[in-house]
């Protein structure tokens, strides 16, 4: 199931649900302020650097919300068109916090040689750990498989 398809269980689950869906809104207008607003401050983010942005030997594992948006403006720089979606999504709520998994999918095209689009895909497992704030349900945690 994705996560655009999910249908949820509660208010905290649409609330969450609705929370993960301005990801791949703001990936798809490239808005960063929108891809953004899900995430704490103190968002942890594990293995990141294998699938977008810099991926070298000695690349760190782990990045922060400063360097998670670094990666996605170097995205939303070099693409022409961005979509994202969440499949094989699960959702656990448990009072004020929350689990979700899925596979993220992401789609990009950029120019080629003569003017070619050229599309290329991103794809990963991903586990988010949520936790409801006074802001309402931010992830704080998000590691890649």
């Amino acid at each position: 199931m994705s996560l655009k398809s999910y249908k949820p269980k509660s208010d905290d689950e649409t609330q969450v649900v609705s929370m993960m869906m301005r990801i791949s809104k703001g990936m798809e207008i490239k808005s960063m302020e929108t891809l953004l607003q899900p995430y704490a401050d103190d968002v942890y983010i594990g293995n990141f650097h294998k699938y977008i942005g810099v991926s070298t030997p000695g690349a760190p594992t782990r990045a922060s919300k400063l360097e998670l948006a670094q990666a996605y403006l170097q995205l939303f720089k070099s693409t022409k068109e961005l979509s994202m979606d969440i499949t094989e999504f699960h959702l656990t709520v448990s009072g004020d916090r929350a689990v979700a998994t899925g596979r993220l999918e992401i789609l990009y095209r950029i120019e080629a040689a003569k003017k070619e689009a050229r599309s290329d895909y991103i794809r990963a497992d991903v586990t988010w750990r949520l936790k409801r704030t006074p802001l309402g349900w931010k992830i704080v945690e998000e590691v890649y498989q």
